[in-house]
Formats: C-alpha cells, structure tokens, sequence
C-alpha cells in the first residue's frame, strides 16, 4: 500500500477496463465510418467525415456555387436560361455597357430657381408655430416630436398652450367666441376651436404635439400663400368613407395648417362653431366632433373659400393652397399606399393621443352624453342658445361630387382640379387623379417620385420664360404636361376628346389664369382627316373601385375610355361598324365583333393645319394608345421642315399591332434616321435591363472604382441595335414604355448643306426615310413626304 506522500494511481484492472472501452469506441466509429482523435478523452472527443464523406461535400458546395453563377451570369461565363432569367434577343448586354446605358436623357432642365433664394423670400405667413396640450406636463414619448419641429425650423418662433393658456388667449382675443368655447362638451373640440382662433388672430402655422417634421416649411410655404392645408384621404364611396370613419369622401386634415393672420376661412369655421355649440348632427358622438369643429366642417370652408380665391385672382389676396396627401397625410403604418419612409413627407402625424369613444353610437339605452348636453343647454344663458336645435337621427359621409383642387409638385407651383379616385379617366394602367392627389404628380410607367420625371425631361426641353417654344400635347388627358409648360410662361397646344379629361382640364385652365398660354383643341389627331366613333352604348362608366389604390383597370373600362379619346381599335372608330360594348373584350383576342350603335361621334385631323403657323414648336409629347405612327405621318411637315428638339412617346408595341401600324422598331429607326439619334426610355424594360445587366455584380458584391454607376438609373439609353428587343419586351408586358428622342441631325455633312440652302445628293436615307433638316423649304413633288409608316402591318 502506497504512503501517505506517494504518487496515487489506477488499478491494474481500471487500466484494463479504461482501454477496453477505447477500444469498443474505436469499433464502434469505424463501423459508422468516422474516426477519432487518439488523444482526447472520451469526454472531448469528436467526430469528422472521413475522406469519402468530404470528397461527396466538396462536389455538392462546387455543384451548388457553379449553378448558382450560372443563373446570375457568373465570373467567367453568361448563361441564358429561357424565361424570367433572360431578355429576348440581344438585349443581354456586356458589363461594359453599364456607363454606357445609364447615360440618358440627355436634357437638362433650362428652368432653375434657386433654393436657397427662393426660402428667403419674404412671406405672407408669420414664422410662428403653435402647439397645445392639456397642461406643460407633456408625455416623453411626444417630446422627440416637438423638438423636430424646432430643429427643422430653426429661424421659426415656437409658442406653447396649455388648457389655462389657452382659455385666456380666448377671453382677451375672442370674447365673442368665450361661451361657446367653455361650452364646447370635449376637450377635442375645445382644441379644433383653439387651433383655428389662435393662427386667425396670429397667423403662422398649427402643429398637433404627436406631428413629427421631417422638412423645413420655409421649402413648403410659397411668398403668396395665405392658407396652405393638406388632403387626408380620399374614397371612391361614402360608405367607404363612413365605414373608415371619415367625415368625408375626400377630407382635408387639420392637425397642421398655416395660414396668414384674418384669413376669412378660419373666421367662417369660427362662427359655424359658435353657433352650432348644441346641435347634434347625428347619434354617433365621434361623428358629432368631425361636423362641429373637426374635419368635416374644417373641409367644406377650405374648399368653398378655394373655389372663391383661385390663383387666377392675381389681386385677390386671400389663396388656399391644398397639397397633396404625401406632405401632411400619410399614416405611421403606411396605410393607402404611402409609406412612413416615402420620400416626399413633410409632416408624419403619430396618432398618439386618441379622443374617439369606442363604437361611438348613442344607444336608445341610458345616454347620460345625451342627457347632461340637454341639462347644460337649458342651464346655459339664452343669449348664447341656437336659435334651432338640430338633432340629426343618423348620419353619413356627403357625398362630393365635381372637381377637387391639388397642388402639383412643380416649380412653380399650380392648381389642378382632379376628379374623386376611381371617378376619372385612367392613363398607362394608372389612375391620375388618384396618383395627383397622393403625390402631387404623375408619370407614365413609372412610380410618380422617380426622377428625372418625364415632366422634368419634357418641359426642361422648351428653355427659358418667354423664349416662344411652344409644346405639342397629343392626348394630353387631364392636361398635367401643358398645364406645366404653362405655369413656366410656355405656350402649349393640347388635344383631347375624353369628357371626363376636357372637363377637368378646362376647369384647370380657368383656375389657374392660363387662358392666355394654352390652347385646347376637342379633337383626336391621326394621319387623314375624318369622322370617328367616339361612343358606344352611353358615355364610359367611371371605374369605382373599393378601396384608395385601385391597382388596376377593367378592360371594358379601358376600351371605353380609349374609344372616347379617340385612340382605340380601328372596327370601334368605323362609323360604319356596329359594336357591341359587351364585345369589347374580344379585342384583345381579335375575335370578330357583334353589331351595335355608335351614339356619338367627333373628328380626328391632320396634325399640320394646327400648328404650320404656329412659333417655333419645341417639344411634342404623344399618349396615343398604339396610334404614334398614325399621328406623326400626320405631322410629317412640322417634323421633316423644322424638327422640335425632342419627341415623347408612350410607346405601347402591343397596341400598335392592334391598330394595326407599322412595328415600333420600325417607327423608332425612322426617327432615328430623320435626327433624332439620341434616345432614352424609361419604364419597367428600363429596369429590366438594369437588373439583368448588373445582376452577378451585385450578387457578387465586386468593388471597383464605378461602383457608383451601379445605381438604377430612371432612363436607359436605347441605341438602334436594341429597337426590335424594345419593341418585343414591351409588347410581351403590355406596358407603354417612355421613349424620349432628341434631335441631332442625322449627318452633319448633310445638315451643313442643308444649312446653306445647297440640295443634297440623296433626300432619304437608307432606310427611304426623307432627311430634310430644319428650316427648309422642299416641294412635296420633289420629296414625297412619307416618312411614318401608317399602312397595316403584313
């Protein structure tokens, strides 16, 4: 036996058992295929695959990488699967187009005002911004808030109400409204008072406490603004609008207005309130609030006095400016299509305090709201009594009919009179007046914030105020493009033959004062002059669609409202053809149609009798639903003797092979030989080239010097070798593409000629398309004048 200091160790037969089990162990992972590490414990010990196992695993991560590359166009290779993963034809480019693609429109805007003046200029609204709460005690969770509207506006005098604060304001500045602002049953309703008092005897701007300000609002108030408010919400029904809890179909918010000091819209909601402290609009306490003080009654005075103050009032001095719902209306969780981080957003409202009771509706039970109004009515004084009391049984959302004005995102700014969403005419897939009232533009294919817009692109082409450059608006719908070549003091011609657009357009006219710069014309253009079917059965039916953002449109409403622009299927236009509404549908699958009546009919013209004594025509924009060519071989003298400097198309392949014209390939490679050599498009085949082309880059994540360059460009240029590709892509997804072409001169050896007044060797090109260059004067004998191919395709 060992001593006490000794060295202890195992038995002899522990040893034995010890390695026994090693043994067992080793076993054991040989039959399963794995081994061990020898000098380890067997509480340490781990497994790996032995070689086999890993030869399997290598193959299968080599398979899985090479599979991978190969469907992104990989490092050394491109490979092409059918379908999704690839364009048609050659429009699968070389990494070394990318700078090359991403290089249009080349147009830059001529009209610049500058920022930073155009923020000092002096201004009727004061710099001062009110808030209310209950008391000073103001939760911590509206304190980041408050203090965003401080370092937003920093020149800006910020001014703090509490309940007593506020309650003197009234009794020295308002004593005539001091009873029914004590008599008011809710403190929601005391605080819409309060708002509309205090900027009425101040000026300057209110702000609920949960607004968040995310721009400064010397970039938002205009010089001649006096009352500046924003939309809330639209909706296509009042039962929409009533089930959602709105006051109306289309509301005007009122947690933040400016507006200068007097304006006689706030004195008029003053007095509404003062005398209707005890009527009851309806059994629901909610709705109540929104009809006495809230944004029921804060919409219907905005939009009286809008209507009695428009911008054509150039001495009037009392405006009312409604912008669109992205600046003040969009909801914290991006409900009716914008989100909390869209661009755009001036004004993000939390809703963090709420004052509406829950159902709302007074029952035929106990009320004790309704009885203690009637107890504080008969205690109230006699002289601050209605005259009448009013108890409205139920209620619903008015419904609004007409024209609603809305500021467009432009410089400088104007009004247009759009129609209730769902209730307008749809362009390229898209509700305009929907897409108007939301965001304040509208692009063809393109979400309405992207830019350089189209807008941009187009009236940037006419150069600066007063240079008499006209524009060319071939179906200008509601008239968004002439109207802002006219807000920049151009002139512009539109043509358009759809009721709902001509209304709205014309009433945008009239409101903004520019009778005197734009020219409408109620006609359809096209290659000869004659009569055409416009209406079929009645006037088109207004698409009305269940909610805020309807995402698409019925095709038998787009026939109808194509038929009534005058650019719909040819058997439509026949006036001597007889179809039936119900058949429209076959159109698409070119089926034979059913006989039926036209009940309305209009004329379609030559483009040249409109504009051959006109100024210098600078720009022509085309929205003709498959009827480009038709319209520029209609042209064809405006275009061949002095070219405009750029051309706009929404080039819809698809429908010109259902009206059957020349292919757009076909039409783009005139264009091209007559000048117009350098050509950008926008749109979904845009993107798609993009994506495709910069695919295995970004999946890669290579880092060179032009990783800048990678950033999705709004336009793509289209060189000719990629205009049979165009046409074929937009074709297949039934979208109209943005196709902007900006003269060049076609050869400058000819151009110098021509310049000189000397004849060229050859008139055409090799195309047979005639290259006249600008101001020439040719003889049809000489050049027969055929340049935009309008026969049936074969």
């Amino acid at each position: 036996m060992p001593g006490l200091g000794s060295k202890s160790t195992l038995p002899i037969h522990q040893q034995e058992l010890q390695h026994l089990h090693r043994q067992q162990h080793l076993q054991q992972a040989h039959r399963s295929s794995l081994w061990c590490c020898w000098n380890c414990t067997l509480s340490c010990c781990f497994w790996l695959p032995r070689t086999g196992s890993l030869w399997k695993l290598l193959a299968l991560i080599v398979g899985l990488v090479v599979t991978f590359h190969a469907a992104s166009c990989g490092y050394f290779f491109c490979v092409k699967f059918p379908g999704l993963l690839e364009l048609p034809g050659n429009m699968y480019d070389d990494i070394s187009d990318i700078y090359y693609l991403s290089g249009g429109p080349r147009v830059i805007p001529s009209y610049k005002h500058p920022t930073s003046q155009r923020n000092h200029d002096p201004k009727l609204i004061p710099q001062i911004i009110h808030q209310t709460y209950k008391s000073s005690q103001v939760p911590n969770s509206v304190r980041p808030m408050m203090q965003s509207w401080r370092q937003a506006n920093p020149n800006w005098e910020i001014r703090f109400y509490d309940d007593e604060a506020c309650l003197e304001f009234v009794q020295h500045e308002f004593p005539e409204y001091l009873d029914a602002y004590r008599n008011l049953p809710k403190h929601v309703e005391r605080s819409d008072f309060f708002r509309y008092m205090v900027v009425l005897r101040m000026g300057g701007l209110y702000a609920d406490v949960d607004t968040e300000c995310r721009r400064p609002m010397d970039e938002i108030i205009k010089p001649r603004d006096t009352l500046l408010v924003g939309w809330e919400n639209e909706f296509a029904t009042p039962e929409i609008a009533a089930h959602r809890n709105y006051a109306r179909t289309r509301q005007v918010l009122q947690w933040v207005f400016a507006a200068a000091p007097g304006h006689p819209a706030l004195r008029e909601i003053c007095d509404h309130i003062a005398q209707n402290v005890y009527t009851q609009f309806s059994q629901n306490t909610n709705r109540d609030t929104l009809e006495r003080t809230g944004p029921g009654v804060f919409t219907d005075y905005v939009l009286k006095h809008a209507a009695m103050h428009p911008p054509s009032k150039r001495d009037d001095p009392w405006t009312v400016r409604l912008l669109p719902k992205v600046h003040f209306g969009v909801h914290p969780v991006g409900l009716d299509g914008i989100e909390p981080d869209a661009p755009g957003i001036t004004v993000l409202h939390h809703y963090l305090g709420t004052w509406k009771v829950r159902g709302g509706w007074s029952r035929n039970r106990i009320d004790l709201y309704r009885l203690w109004r009637k107890a504080k009515s008969y205690m109230a004084p006699e002289s601050s009594k209605p005259q009448k009391v009013v108890d409205k049984p139920s209620w619903h959302a008015p419904h609004q009919t007409g024209l609603f004005p809305v500021s467009i995102e432009w410089e400088p700014p104007f009004t247009m009179l759009v129609d209730l969403i769902g209730h307008g005419d749809h362009q390229a897939g898209s509700d305009v007046s929907a897409s108007l009232t939301a965001w304040g533009s509208w692009q063809p294919a393109l979400a309405p914030t992207r830019g350089p817009t189209v807008l941009d692109a187009l009236i940037g082409s006419l150069g600066s105020r007063g240079s008499n450059r006209v524009l060319l608006d071939i179906g200008a719908g509601q008239g968004l493009f002439s109207l802002a070549a006219a807000a920049r003091g151009h002139r512009a011609i539109a043509f358009e033959l759809s009721a709902n657009s001509l209304a709205s357009m014309e009433a945008s006219i009239a409101f903004n004062g520019f009778q005197d710069l734009l020219t409408l014309h109620k006609a359809a253009l096209g290659s000869q002059d004659e009569e055409i079917c416009v209406e079929r059965g009645g006037p088109p039916k207004a698409p009305v669609f269940g909610g805020a953002n309807p995402a698409s449109v019925p095709s038998l409403i787009k026939h109808q409202v194509d038929l009534a622009r005058g650019y719909s299927h040819p058997q439509l236009h026949n006036m001597s053809a007889k179809v039936s509404l119900d058949a429209l549908e076959a159109l698409a699958e070119h089926e034979p149609l059913p006989l039926a009546n036209c009940t309305r009919t209009a004329r379609r013209f030559k483009g040249n009798q409109f504009v051959l004594n006109e100024t210098k025509v600078a720009a022509i924009r085309i929205s003709a639903n498959g009827w480009e060519a038709s319209i520029l071989h209609g042209l064809q003298d405006v275009i061949t003797q002095s070219p405009p400097s750029v051309i706009l198309m929404e080039l819809t392949p698809s429908q010109m092979q259902v009206v059957g014209m020349a292919n757009a390939a076909t039409l783009l490679q005139q264009l091209y030989d007559l000048g117009y050599t350098d050509i950008s498009h926008s749109g979904y085949v845009c993107d798609e080239r993009w994506y495709n082309l910069t695919r295995s880059i970004r999946l890669r994540g290579l880092g060179f010097a032009g990783q800048d360059s990678l950033r999705q460009p709004t336009w793509c240029t289209l060189p000719p070798d990629k205009f049979h590709a165009l046409s074929a892509r937009t074709s297949q997804q039934q979208r109209p593409e943005n196709i902007l072409l900006i003269y060049k001169a076609a050869a400058k050896a000819k151009q110098s000629l021509l310049s000189q007044g000397t004849p060229t060797p050859s008139t055409t090109s090799s195309s047979g398309v005639p290259l006249v260059g600008p101001n020439v004067t040719v003889s049809v004998s000489t050049v027969a004048r055929t340049p935009f191919t309008a026969q049936p395709v074969q």
